[in-house]
């Protein structure tokens, strides 16, 4: 299925978005990356229906991105160093140079996230903190941490609120996305997490493209939404990508919102462009489940 958002991601209109229409819309590809979240258990093999890393990671080697980014949940069921050195390591950690990751609830099972700090280093932001940002193809991209009980909160006043408040500021004039491991709205099992509500509405009024999360063990494209939920050509689009070979779930109900889903393994292939972003989620095999572009706002 290949979907054509209309401006300002609030809705779509089906048709073929090739790769001409793509270029003369948005421009000149800048960057590739690769996203996932929901990624290795301890075991390096796959046992039934868990354990498949390292189909993932083929998938995003495939597609031999400019950067990858891991949306928490990187390692089960804790973030023990030993366990990194022993499951993720050998799969995703292949990628690792190009990596940068954001914390799950998963990552603090260990006290404080050490494992995962210890394992990341820079790539996964201030230990304590775990939110950072780079410029990627002319682009902001935003690392939130929203395990907030563990940070001091993601509300008005918070740090991590005064920091992305800055740092949006600074960046007024870029496209921008933001990846962080909680979804801000989901159809799975988790559903919606309220406490992201005002970080989300920060990056809604800075007029931020996308926001990709995990932590629901599937793939779903929502529509544009403002941060109470209303599907508004004003808000921001946003994907769950819980994909990355954990554990996948059986079953999915589509909520409020949901234009897309896949309960498959898999990758989202992100290519930004100068006015753009494109995705592909790319299965184990090289199935193309849902793809699409949209414009910066």
């Amino acid at each position: 299925m290949t979907l054509l958002l209309a401006a300002g991601c609030g809705g779509s209109d089906s048709g073929s978005a090739s790769s001409a229409t793509v270029a003369q819309s948005l421009g000149s590809k800048t960057a590739r990356l690769a996203l996932v979240g929901d990624i290795a258990r301890a075991s390096p093999r796959p046992i039934g229906d868990r354990c498949h890393q390292a189909a993932t990671y083929e998938v995003a080697k495939k597609m031999k991105p400019d950067r990858v980014l891991v949306i928490g949940d990187t390692q089960y069921p804790d973030s023990a160093l030993r366990l990194y050195k022993k499951s993720y390591a050998k799969s995703w950690g292949k990628l690792k140079p190009i990596t940068l990751a954001v914390p799950g609830n998963h990552e603090y099972k260990t006290p404080g996230a050490a494992g995962y700090f210890d394992y990341f280093g820079a790539a996964a932001g201030e230990r304590g903190r775990g939110w950072h940002a780079t410029t990627i193809g002319g682009w902001r991209v935003i690392g939130i941490n929203s395990v907030c009980d563990q940070v001091g909160g993601c509300g008005a006043g918070s740090a991590q609120s005064k920091w992305l408040a800055n740092d949006l500021k600074e960046n007024a004039k870029r496209c921008t996305l933001a990846f962080w491991h909680y979804p801000r709205f989901s159809s799975g099992p988790h559903n919606n997490h309220p406490k992201l509500a005002h970080l989300w509405s920060q990056l809604n009024d800075a007029s931020a493209e996308v926001v990709f999360a995990g932590h629901d063990h599937e793939y779903e494209r929502l529509t544009a939404m403002t941060s109470d939920g209303k599907e508004s050509s004003a808000g921001m689009a946003s994907f769950v990508v819980g994909t990355g070979g954990v554990k996948r779930y059986a079953s999915f109900e589509p909520g409020p919102g949901s234009l897309a889903h896949s309960l498959d393994y898999g990758v989202l292939q992100l290519d930004l462009y100068q006015r753009g972003y494109s995705w592909k989620f790319v299965q184990p095999g090289g199935k193309i489940a849902d793809s699409g572009s949209a414009p910066c706002r």
